[in-house]
């Protein structure tokens, strides 16, 4: 059965190949077809591999494929060797899963576009990566994958690359992402100096031996930190998680496949991987966290202001992977897991069906220019509000079981591990109001009340329109002219048939909390209280979607006035309306002092040291000595003679000179 695993990153990796090299010549059916079968047959071989694993009784065994020695210098050896166990196994099923929808949903998405084939070759080779990354049994496979990812995000969000913005945002999450990636490579070679392999099965067994040797512990606490660093890149976490909104500049497809399925888990799945390491180094884990409780709570009050309908849901993801690491950073790595598919259904649910909304909408994403589109698209509307539902925790949907299995994680700690964390508790629960509250918010938008689409060009943005603030400008993506009424519609079937299995996802979803325990059966979890957190948790998310609704449903509401006319209400909403200035410090502290450093650096090296003094001066200073030479060889007979009896009188008399002294 192993024989089997190299089948699931190849498969998607084929279709790269075949649509990449030919794809132009080849019928759009036939590059749908290829584009799809990839990820589709190789979530049935994950499947197949699954239920092997299932049917054993340890929770140590694991299928392993070795293909080759990838690397191999010295005593450094290197396998490229495919894991499949219960972490990557679950992680396999969710990427070649919700991927796989997100395909199918391409083909109605994309139909009209004139690079189909080339975005369907990017898409299965950001599969091919992402399943590389998940099933690499050691870290430096797992980085491969992890390059590939980075990769095809910066080919997938400059996808249209026609437009600037576009470029600029694919450049960004590049660039941020190397900066992680620097921790990363830095805890890749710290754990080749202490422990000698690459292996992950290998490093965890080695822990325990390594935290009893002398400063083993503080090696481990670096190794941990770095890369977390890593983690923080590609899971966008402070204070590298500006990458994250602005990558809702590629189409919707692809929003949905890196913050559902795909590169932002990566983060969590190394701290999963690694859980042995991260336990060691308990102070490692309590900064990841913090930094995963204020990431969720930062990026919840950031949502809240926002007007474009994807990047509403670009913040959430930030909001919601700070829970997953909060949950890993207080060691219950299954937990935060357990979060990752939940949030994977309802969040490829949202994405794609905003890209619903913005195809009905002829392309407009600006929330102010919608409304009343529960009428004019009610499957859409339906799908979308499960979506919300789950997201914002409601009872007994998807995202209600796994978010709060968090919170009341960080309210009572992980035996032998954490302590409770009530202020981490505190954040969490605040968070799980707010999150409800702005997903409601974006709800009452988007299909509630009238419609606002065929008066915006005749309006400020903030007349009539519900929780919009004055203070705002009319800066995110969207069309000037959004459709007549009469001209919105529901979408394909091809667009909304993978939103009918992703709702029911996230109904469901919550039922896959066994897999926490299976995972990890060793992970003891205090059940005490359990269940009046769950009604907790529930009651919050209840009162936020319930306050939202009183608010937003009312127009114009008390709370549009505090922003507009209260200096307390003006500041708050122009700290989140403007993401708490973070772009704009990073771009005075770092990006403009790198440009002078830049611009200094090419006109005094390049320009005055290199070209003036080194290159054409050297030309000078040659062409000079060279005319002053060429003086000697004028081809006159008499000046060589002169020249001859000189010389010849000036070495007699330094002859004579020198005989005389």
């Amino acid at each position: 059965m192993e024989n089997l695993i190299f089948l699931v990153p190849l498969l998607p990796f084929a279709g790269f190949l075949v649509n990449g090299l030919i794809g132009k010549r080849l019928p759009r059916r036939v590059v749908s077809a290829l584009g799809c079968a990839g990820p589709a047959v190789a979530f049935v071989v994950a499947g197949v591999l699954f239920f092997e694993i299932r049917r054993a009784d340890s929770s140590d065994f694991a299928l392993s494929q070795s293909l080759w020695t990838w690397i191999e210098v010295g005593d450094l050896k290197v396998a490229f060797r495919f894991t499949f166990d219960r972490l990557s196994g679950i992680m396999a099923l969710v990427v070649t899963g919700v991927g796989t929808l997100i395909h199918v949903y391409s083909t109605g998405y994309m139909r009209e576009d004139e690079g189909y084939a080339k975005f369907f070759a990017y898409l299965n080779l950001f599969m091919a990566a992402m399943l590389v990354l998940v099933l690499g049994s050691n870290i430096v496979l797992m980085f491969l994958g992890w390059e590939g990812v980075g990769l095809c995000s910066y080919l997938l969000i400059g996808f249209w690359y026609k437009d600037l913005g576009n470029c600029s945002a694919g450049i960004k999450a590049f660039v941020v992402n190397r900066i992680g990636d620097l921790g990363f490579l830095l805890g890749i070679f710290g754990i080749f100096t202490l422990f000698g392999t690459f292996e992950f099965s290998a490093i965890n067994s080695a822990v325990p031996g390594t935290v009893a040797a002398e400063g083993g512990d503080t090696r481990i606490f670096w190794i941990a930190l770095c890369l977390f660093v890593g983690a923080c890149g590609k899971s966008a976490q402070i204070p590298l998680f500006v990458w994250l909104p602005d990558a809702m500049a590629g189409p919707t497809p692809v929003s949905a496949l890196i913050h559902a399925a795909t590169m932002v888990t990566s983060g969590v799945y190394l701290l999963a991987r690694l859980g042995p390491l991260y336990s060691a180094a308990p102070e490692v884990l309590t900064i990841v966290a913090t930094v995963g409780a204020l990431t969720a709570l930062i990026a919840a009050l950031i949502a809240f202001s926002q007007n474009d309908i994807k990047k509403v849901l670009a913040y959430s993801t930030v909001s919601q992977l700070g829970y997953m690491f909060l949950a890993a950073g207080m060691g219950a790595y299954s937990v935060a897991l357990f979060h990752v598919v939940t949030h994977a259904f309802f969040k490829a649910l949202l994405f794609l069906g905003a890209g619903a909304v913005i195809h009905s909408m002829h392309h407009e994403q600006d929330m102010r220019k919608m409304g009343g589109l529960a009428k004019k698209i009610p499957q859409t509307f339906v799908l979308f509000l499960i979506g919300a539902l789950a997201l914002a925790g409601f009872p007994l949907l998807a995202g209600f079981f796994s978010k709060d299995e968090i919170i009341h994680v960080a309210h009572t700690g992980i035996a032998g591990i954490s302590d409770p964390r009530p202020v981490l508790w505190t954040i969490a629960l605040l968070t799980a109001f707010l999150t409800a509250f702005y997903t409601f918010r974006q709800i009452v938008m988007v299909f509630f009340g009238e419609y606002r689409g065929a008066a915006a060009a005749e309006k400020k943005p903030s007349e009539g329109d519900p929780g919009v603030s004055s203070r705002t400008t009319d800066d995110d993506h969207g069309h000037d002219h959004p459709p007549a009424h009469a001209d919105i519609r529901e979408c394909p079937v091809s667009m909304r048939a993978p939103l009918f299995v992703l709702a029911a996802l996230s109904i469901v979803g919550g039922g896959f909390i066994p897999l926490v325990h299976w995972v990890s059966p060793d992970l003891v979890i205090n059940e005490q209280g359990k269940l009046a957190g769950l009604v907790t948790g529930g009651s919050i998310a209840i009162a936020g979607i319930g306050l939202s609704l009183l608010v937003f449903l009312k127009g114009r509401s008390t709370l549009s006035a505090f922003f507009d006319r209260q200096p307390l209400g003006r500041l708050l909403h122009g700290l989140s309306f403007n993401k708490f200035y973070i772009d704009q410090i990073y771009d005075r502290l770092i990006v403009r002092p790198l440009f002078f450093l830049a611009e200094l650096l090419f006109y005094v090296i390049d320009r005055a040291l290199i070209d003036v003094v080194l290159v054409h001066g050297a030309g000078a200073y040659t062409r000079g000595i060279a005319s002053l030479l060429r003086r000697l060889q004028s081809g006159r007979v008499p000046t060589y003679a002169v020249w001859f009896v000189a010389g010849a009188v000036g070495a007699l008399t330094v002859t004579l000179w020198k005989a005389g002294s």
